[in-house]
C-alpha cells in the first residue's frame, strides 16, 4: 500500500549550487526534489502562460494534447475531448511559447540536467517540453510503469536494459503544490520484484467522469490514492509550489489526475550525446547502441517533426542552438528506422 510520504524539502540550490549532491542523490534513488530551479520572480509569468495555453487546449484551438483515455503516444488515437496535457510548449506556433523557451533554456534547470547527464551543455540535447495539467471534467490514472522498459520483458532482458547507459533526464518543475506522482525509489537500477511486477502488469483503472459543480470527493479512492498492487516502498511525491523533481525513465511511477486539483507542471526532457569510444568491445558499442536508440524512440514518438524547421532552430537562444542541432543528429541517424513506440495504453 502507498504511503502518503512527505519527502521532505528538497535542495536549497541557493548561492552555491552542490551538483555533486543532486547528482549523488539521483544515481542512489532514481530522483532528486530541488528548490530554485524556477526564480521566484518567474513563477507568476509562467504561471499566467501555464493558464492560457490551457485554456486553448481545452476550447481546442491547440491541437497537441495528451488526452483522457490514452496514457502514452501516439495521443491522435483517442476520442476524449477532455486532456491531461498541453504537447509542444516550444512550438513557435503556441502563445507564450517565448516564455517556455526562456525557461527551457535557464539556469540552474539546465546545469542540473548537465550534471545528472554526466556531460558538458555541448553535448546536450534539445528534446521535449510539455505541460502536465487537471483534466476537466474527469479523474484519470497512469498505471505503474518505466517509460521505456515494457511490463512483460523477461529478468534477462530486463536486467540487460538497466545495465545499458541512460542518456537522458526528465523533469517536473510544479507551478502550483503537486502530488500527483507516485515512484518506487530505487527501481530505476534494479530488477524487479515480484510484488513490482504485477504493478507494473496491471492496467490502472479506467477514467471516471466527474461533475465539476458537486464538492470534492474526500474519497482518495484507487485513482488518487492507494492502489491495492501498490509496492510495499511506494512513495508519493510531494511538491510544493517552485520545486522541481529529476527523476529516471527506468523508475517505476505512476501518477493521478484529477479534476478537483489544480495542476499546472511543466514536464520536460534534456538528452545527453555519448563520448566516442574507441576502445569499446563489441558488447559496450551494442548496449551503447541500443540505449541511443531507446532514447530516439523516446522522443520522436512524441512527433517533433516541427523541430526540424531552419526558423525553429534560428530563432532559439545561442544556448539552445548547438542541443537543437544534436537533436537533428540523432533524428537524421534514425530517420530510416521503424523505432515504432515505448508503451501501449
Amino acid at each position: 500500500m502507498a504511503a502518503d510520504l512527505d519527502l521532505g524539502p528538497g535542495l536549497d540550490l541557493g548561492p552555491g549550487l552542490d551538483l555533486g549532491a543532486i547528482r549523488e542523490a539521483y544515481e542512489r534513488d532514481g530522483y532528486v526534489i530541488v528548490d530554485g530551479v524556477i526564480a521566484p520572480q518567474d513563477l507568476g509569468r509562467l504561471r499566467a502562460a501555464a493558464d492560457s495555453v490551457t485554456r486553448l487546449t481545452r476550447a481546442g484551438h491547440w491541437p497537441h494534447r495528451r488526452i483522457v483515455g490514452k496514457q502514452f503516444p501516439p495521443f491522435d488515437t483517442a476520442a476524449s475531448a477532455d486532456s491531461w496535457g498541453v504537447q509542444h510548449l516550444l512550438h513557435p506556433d503556441l502563445a507564450h511559447h517565448a516564455d517556455f523557451v526562456a525557461f527551457y533554456a535557464s539556469s540552474p534547470l539546465v546545469d542540473v540536467c548537465a550534471a545528472l547527464l554526466g556531460v558538458d551543455e555541448a553535448r546536450m540535447q534539445l528534446e521535449l517540453f510539455n505541460l502536465l495539467i487537471e483534466p476537466a471534467a474527469h479523474a484519470f490514472a497512469l498505471g505503474w510503469h518505466r517509460d521505456d522498459i515494457r511490463a512483460d520483458v523477461p529478468a534477462d532482458e530486463e536486467q540487460q536494459r538497466l545495465a545499458a547507459p541512460l542518456y537522458g533526464v526528465q523533469w517536473n518543475a510544479a507551478l502550483w503544490d503537486d502530488d500527483c506522482l507516485f515512484i518506487v525509489p530505487g527501481t530505476h537500477r534494479r530488477l524487479r520484484t515480484e510484488e513490482e511486477k504485477r504493478a507494473n502488469e496491471r492496467k490502472p483503472p479506467d477514467a471516471v467522469p466527474v461533475d465539476t459543480a458537486a464538492p470534492p470527493s474526500e474519497e482518495r479512492g484507487p485513482i488518487d490514492g492507494a492502489w491495492d498492487v501498490d509496492p510495499p516502498s511506494t512513495k508519493r511525491v510531494y511538491l510544493k509550489a517552485g520545486q522541481t523533481a529529476f527523476y529516471s525513465q527506468r523508475i517505476l511511477h505512476r501518477a493521478s489526475y484529477v479534476a478537483s486539483k489544480k495542476r499546472a507542471t511543466l514536464h520536460g526532457c534534456y538528452g545527453g550525446i555519448p563520448e566516442p569510444t574507441p576502445t569499446a568491445s563489441d558488447a559496450e558499442q551494442e548496449a551503447q547502441q541500443t540505449a541511443v536508440s531507446e532514447r530516439a524512440r523516446m522522443v520522436l514518438q512524441h512527433g517533433v517533426e516541427w523541430m526540424r524547421q531552419a526558423q525553429f532552430g534560428h530563432d532559439l537562444p545561442d544556448r539552445l542552438q548547438p542541443m537543437w542541432r544534436n537533436l537533428l543528429e540523432m533524428d537524421k541517424a534514425h530517420s530510416t528506422k521503424e523505432l515504432g513506440y515505448s508503451l501501449d495504453g
